[in-house]
């Protein structure tokens, strides 16, 4: 035990250890403060980051539906459905233009021309034919009318063929296992 004259001054260094917390906790908690905000912005940028993935995908995959409903269509028998269908088509590739490839849009655009042109001009130009009963009596009319049934029924299967080929267009745009980057 040390000496402690009788009447010196007792110190002790308690103060100067308090004077020193009081001097680092305000940029302690600053500093704390600090990484806590960088490290909730950091995950903020993570998750924004994945919504927009995730936007791009739903926005990429309804163009998919669309053209899948579109060749869906072609069972139809009526002009107006798959007119309906190729309507909402030409609206996708549209917007196709700035969400896929160059290449799939002009495949999309492709689809969109043969469906017009050998499905829909053949499917009205058969039912303008049926319409006039008397028509059908004309040996060419009849001939004709049969030309057309078998090019549409030909262009249908066609492009009904083409239908494996849209899975397989989208396929590296539909994955959901690059939003985890």
């Amino acid at each position: 035990m040390p000496f402690i004259a009788p009447n010196a001054p007792v110190t002790s260094n308690y103060p100067v250890a308090l004077e020193w917390v009081k001097a680092l906790s305000a940029p302690v908690v600053a500093v704390a403060v600090f990484l806590v905000t960088w490290s909730f912005n950091r995950w903020q940028e993570r998750l924004a980051k994945e919504k927009l993935r995730h936007d791009l995908y739903d926005r990429r995959f309804a163009i998919y539906i669309v053209f899948r409903d579109l060749l869906l269509a072609l069972h139809a028998s009526s002009v107006s459905e798959i007119g309906a269908a190729l309507r909402k088509a030409n609206i996708a590739c549209l917007e196709a233009v700035f969400l896929l490839d160059p290449e799939i849009h002009e495949y999309l655009d492709q689809l969109c021309e043969r469906v017009q042109a050998e499905v829909l001009d053949n499917m009205a130009a058969c039912d303008s034919i049926k319409r006039d009963p008397g028509a059908m009596n004309d040996p060419q009319v009849r001939r004709e009318l049969t030309e057309r049934e078998l090019r549409l029924n030909s262009a249908r299967r066609i492009i009904l063929d083409r239908f494996k080929e849209l899975p397989l267009q989208f396929a590296r745009f539909l994955k959901l296992t690059d939003l985890s980057d």
